[in-house]
């Protein structure tokens, strides 16, 4: 099967709560579902009006994947090493959704990062015995204070915490380890160029597990987000913007025919329907929305309509969060697999 692999650009930014709805600091509880999708045309995307990639003629929900809280990481985390309110280097738990610069707030104080750190590998240089000072040689990188150090004998979280010279360094934990074993530095969680107390707050030492926020919320999934064509798909779709998406989609048949009336009563319900709803089906035409859902079987329009008894009606909840163009469009032919890759879906918000 042919694999395509297509890049995002970021997404458009929007206001932080509209995602998060009212728990901005967590996406483990969203206010609503998060789906991922495909377009070929964005007329506008505030309104929800665009044309999704119907890769599947049957069953067009393959252009859209739900994807769970738990795939998602953003800009919250803790710090893993104290820091004095001099400190210049800061390590953060988790700092892969934080931006490559930027300014963090720990305890009311902001301070402005100019990097993120990197990795580094050496060979232990001397066997050693439940000690903090480590001897290395054979460096490849440059080792860093506050990189986590990981190998054979090491245990727990292990982090550097003097770096006197490449070769000579102490750690935060006494350690036991073989001459010659390979080491490995992980500075990728480390913010660098730190200015302390900036934008006139007051630069104060700040313990381990400390709360750090970036100003700039981004949140990434680390798993690959994938659209598969079906088998008998026989035309091709080009594909020019990724959409995320807040609501979810259900079905219904019109349950009596409705003559020029708001009032529509619906059976064979796939999904639930809910206020502001977009609806669509044979018979409508522009933009109507459900106004009030006295039951799942009885709604009123906003917009009197006349339908015929039994067409299938859908009510659209998704609400159009944020829509990027592609770095390139990409054909999808059948039995493609169109990949959106993992680093490149993320959201920036500011």
């Amino acid at each position: 099967m042919a694999t395509s692999n297509a890049a995002t650009t970021y997404l458009e930014r929007r206001v932080l709560d509209y995602i998060f709805k009212s728990d901005s600091l967590s996406f483990a509880s969203p206010g609503n579902n998060i789906y991922v999708g495909l377009a070929t045309a964005v007329s506008n995307a505030e309104k929800g009006n665009l044309t999704e990639v119907q890769i599947d003629t049957d069953d067009a929900d393959y252009t859209r994947q739900q994807v769970t809280a738990a795939n998602w990481k953003q800009s919250v985390s803790t710090l893993g090493l104290a820091a004095t309110n001099s400190a210049t280097v800061l390590h953060v738990s988790d700092a892969e959704a934080f931006p490559t610069s930027g300014t963090v707030n720990i305890n009311d104080e902001l301070i402005a990062y100019t990097g993120k750190g990197s990795t580094a590998t050496a060979d232990v240089n001397g066997a050693l015995s439940s000690s903090t000072a480590l001897v290395v040689d054979g460096n490849s990188g440059t080792i860093a204070v506050g990189m986590k150090v990981t190998g054979t004998g090491i245990t727990g979280t292990v982090y550097v915490t003097t770096v006197t010279d490449q070769n000579n360094l102490v750690l935060d934990t006494a350690i036991t380890v073989s001459d010659d074993v390979a080491l490995t530095f992980d500075g990728t969680n480390t913010l660098t160029g730190c200015s302390r107390g900036d934008s006139s707050t007051t630069a104060a030492a700040h313990s381990a597990a400390d709360t750090v926020i970036s100003d700039a919320q981004r949140v990434i999934n680390d798993n690959n987000i994938e659209f598969p064509a079906a088998a008998g798909t026989a035309a091709s779709y080009t594909v020019t913007h990724a959409f995320v998406a807040d609501g979810q989609i259900a079905h219904a048949n019109v349950n009596g025919a409705v003559s020029s009336s708001t009032s529509v009563a619906v059976d064979g319900n796939d999904g639930t329907i809910a206020v502001g709803d977009i609806v669509t089906g044979t018979g409508i035409t522009g933009i109507v929305r459900v106004a009030t859902v006295t039951d799942q079987n009885n709604i009123v329009l906003d917009t009197a309509v006349t339908l015929s008894d039994d067409v299938v009606l859908t009510f659209d909840g998704t609400n159009i969060l944020f829509v990027g163009a592609l770095d390139a469009s990409k054909s999808v032919a059948a039995g493609d697999i169109f990949r959106i890759n993992a680093g490149n879906l993320s959201i920036e918000l500011k």
